[in-house]
């Protein structure tokens, strides 16, 4: 385990388009900021790191579905707003559990954009073109299942990501999404020090932002991302989706690649034989 001199030097408050070192994982529960020494790809066209429209912010959530999900969709609905949430299909537990099933459908009703993380967050720059395109399969067919659609939206397992995996992406229509800023959740950040990073962060109005969260904690949800609505609102931002501040629409035409209709529940919705958390 990483301890906290050793985050300081790798975490910063701002990631660069690229370069920016992140923090890796030591177990097997994958977060996004843990840190790799070599940054493939943060930044180019075909990596989205923040948004396109003046005054608008996204709020992402990665590595769910989790016990956690709700609370925060729940409060982004109850103050209309849109969230995106970026979920694998076997990192804290298996997506097709029914307590997460359940979560996940409520998110989606609730008009949030649900997009894709990998399967089992593994570091996908290390994967082969088979391998990529199996956690790309597996999340699809998941979703197709649980909730009739296909995203269009993907976020790499820490940021990291190569020139195949872009290839692999963009032939299968997606559009790659990283962010500008990270409240730090996932590393160690007490939820004091992620608010006051947001304080300071509301002080960039009007410049767009894409800001990297993780649905995986308590605090996140019931103490960060209400202080964290209150001061960007106050400062001018605009909450929206990933896709609305991309300029790309609101609705799930524009979120999902196909909508289709949730399949009834067999013995096929399972993690069972699929690779392991953090496996490939």
């Amino acid at each position: 385990m990483l301890n906290s001199s050793l985050v300081s030097l790798f975490v910063t408050l701002f990631l660069p388009s690229c370069k920016a070192p992140e923090v890796i994982r030591t177990n097997n529960l994958l977060s996004a900021a843990q840190a790799t020494a070599t940054i493939h790809r943060r930044g180019t066209q075909d990596v989205i790191t923040t948004c396109k429209t003046k005054g608008t912010f996204a709020l992402t959530f990665d590595d769910g579905p989790y016990l956690y999900e709700n609370q925060i969709s729940d409060y982004l609905t109850s103050r209309k707003i849109q969230g995106t949430f970026f979920v694998n299909g076997y990192n804290y537990d298996c997506i097709y559990d029914q307590k997460f099933v359940s979560q996940l459908q409520h998110t989606f009703k609730q008009g949030h954009l649900i997009g894709s993380h990998s399967w089992s967050h593994p570091n996908i720059t290390r994967l082969s073109k088979a391998q990529f395109e199996h956690q790309l399969d597996l999340v699809e067919t998941a979703l197709i299942k649980i909730l009739g659609i296909k995203p269009r939206y993907f976020r790499p397992p820490y940021g990291d990501i190569n020139d195949q995996n872009i290839r692999v992406l963009k032939s299968r229509g997606y559009k790659i999404i990283n962010w500008s800023f990270d409240s730090q959740d996932s590393i160690g950040a007490t939820p004091q020090q992620s608010k006051a990073y947001y304080d300071k962060l509301a002080k960039s109005y009007p410049q767009p932002q894409i800001a990297l969260n993780h649905e995986t904690y308590q605090t996140t949800a019931s103490q960060v991302i209400p202080h964290a609505i209150d001061v960007l609102t106050k400062a001018g931002y605009r909450l929206v989706s990933v896709s609305e501040c991309l300029g790309l629409g609101n609705t799930q035409k524009d979120f999902y690649q196909v909508i289709g209709t949730p399949s009834p529940r067999d013995a096929s919705w399972t993690c069972s034989g699929t690779p392991a958390p953090g496996l490939a």
